[in-house]
């Protein structure tokens, strides 16, 4: 069993104060403020929620995060049980959340009983695909739902972007195979990067309060701050090259995001 410790996360959760890490689903006239960021991943979760067929009682959390996802339909009624190999989130979910908790990949969960529906919020894009399907279909009741909400890469997907997220193209010819029967699809690529651009906002903020924070130093000594600069050349290039991560015009010019909903027909 797993016991990654997820970073990013503890980034999330402990330094800016967010108990979700997903994208979240902006509208077209949000201002990029830090309100409206927690309203967004709000609004996310209240999609996905009010996308659940009728008679889905039973829910798998697949990649649960902290467990907020988890808590509403908990509140919404359902069965719920969260699952993921992070050591992090495991403590963060029993902490908060009355339900089952699996410590384990999707890769290698061997469910106990079968599900109505599995929910994949941003977590799809870890599993391998034939693992997906395969264990999806396993895990799920006769004509249990799939729930996808992810990022893929797009077939000519280049650089920083070009390197997570399942194929698109691969992903449809998978699912086209797998003995799931698709019932909704939607692109919500322009409602969730907004995201990205309050990141880059907060990120070039930070960046130029660092310049003018030593730009009495770099005055006053110019041939040590050259020094300084080509020693950590090599973490300044990565960080240039993370930077990209955050560039939402990058980000749709390699990368769509989806929502699935698919029935288990098996």
């Amino acid at each position: 069993m797993s016991k990654s410790n997820d970073r990013t996360l503890r980034f999330y959760n402990e330094v800016l104060g967010l108990d979700r890490l997903h994208y979240g689903i902006w509208q077209p006239d949000d201002e990029l403020t830090y309100d409206n960021l927690k309203k967004a991943q709000i609004r996310y979760e209240d999609f996905l929620i009010e996308n659940i067929p009728e008679g889905v009682k039973t829910v798998l959390d697949v990649g649960c995060g902290t467990g907020v996802l988890s808590k509403k339909l908990l509140e919404a009624g359902y069965a719920v049980e969260g699952l993921s190999p992070d050591i992090n989130q495991k403590k963060v979910f029993t902490e908060n959340v009355k339900a089952e908790f699996h410590h384990s990949t999707f890769d290698k969960f061997e469910a106990n009983k079968k599900y109505d529906c599995l929910i994949m919020s941003e977590s799809a894009q870890y599993i391998k695909l034939h693992r997906l399907f395969e264990n999806a279909r396993q895990s799920l009741k006769q004509d249990g739902y799939l729930m996808i909400c992810d990022y893929f890469r797009l077939e000519d997907a280049s650089g920083i972007h070009g390197k997570s997220g399942h194929y698109f193209h691969i992903f449809k010819e998978q699912m086209q195979e797998s003995g799931f029967k698709l019932i909704t699809e939607r692109d919500i690529t322009d409602s969730v990067t907004k995201t990205l651009d309050i990141a880059k906002y907060f990120a070039d903020r930070a960046i130029l309060a660092a310049d003018i924070g030593t730009e009495k130093i770099r005055r006053k000594h110019p041939h040590l701050s050259k020094f300084i600069l080509w020693l950590f050349r090599n973490k300044i290039d990565k960080v240039n090259r993370q930077m990209e991560l955050i560039d939402s015009k990058a980000f749709k010019q390699n990368k769509t995001y989806r929502f699935f909903l698919l029935q288990n027909i098996s």
